[in-house]
């Protein structure tokens, strides 16, 4: 279970961070800090569950440190993973903002620190700040086209360039340079890949080995480094 502590003051460079936020950025700097104030910190060990789909929608969450998995689950059973959330990125807003019950699951990825901000808070603050309202709607705008998206993706690309689509978009948002390259260090499991490109886990570990042949990444237990980034654009 999630554990909780008052965010109290947080440093600076959280401040920084929480700031550049398009929603949170957007409301003035003094009721962006008595907000985080009145905050929670949350701390979830690796795969361990934040919210379920179908709960109620109290509060919106900021990656601090870590990485999170939001998915819902086919009428099938079969998991699609929606997004992965890093460090700075917000998710959970849309059932705080419209109260519905959530339409994703939430689970940690990695060792995971999350502010945890009242919904009620939020939806006070942001109905005092015109602008704030329209970084809301920007936001929501894009989650939609982002879906959309990723809907006409699964029907209109080949495997490979799902795959290979999928592991530059997330290389471009989680991934962290090394001497080989840029490693992906989410830990995705070859099943979760296909959970969020909509293939089998064995195309996955299928068009994994024809990437890592021809030399677009390099694999290691989970950990994928793209090693040759425009070798892997040329699959797109």
């Amino acid at each position: 279970m999630a554990r909780s502590a008052p965010a109290g003051d947080l440093d600076e460079a959280v401040h920084g961070l929480i700031g550049k936020n398009p929603i949170l950025g957007s409301l003035p700097p003094e009721e962006r800090r008595v907000l985080v104030r009145r905050s929670a910190v949350l701390t979830l060990e690796a795969r361990e569950p934040l919210f379920a789909e179908g709960d109620e929608g109290r509060a919106l969450y900021v990656v601090l440190q870590g990485f999170v998995k939001l998915a819902s689950t086919t009428p099938s059973g079969r998991e699609v993973i929606l997004n992965v959330a890093g460090p700075g990125n917000v998710f959970g807003e849309l059932a705080v903002l419209n109260g519905w019950a959530r339409a994703a699951s939430a689970v940690a990825l990695s060792p995971c620190r999350l502010l945890s901000i009242d919904g009620r808070m939020l939806t006070q603050a942001l109905a005092k700040t015109p602008q704030a309202m329209l970084a809301v709607i920007r936001l929501l705008s894009e989650r939609l086209s982002a879906t959309t998206a990723q809907m006409t993706d699964a029907v209109d690309l080949p495997a490979p360039a799902r795959l290979a689509k999928a592991l530059i978009h997330l290389a471009s948002l989680h991934a962290r340079a090394d001497p080989d390259g840029l490693c992906i260090g989410l830990r995705l499991s070859q099943q979760e890949l296909g959970a969020l490109t909509g293939l089998t886990r064995e195309s996955i570990n299928k068009h994994l080995a024809h990437f890592r042949d021809a030399g677009c990444v390099r694999l290691s237990g989970r950990d994928i480094t793209v090693v040759d980034l425009g070798a892997l654009r040329q699959y797109l």
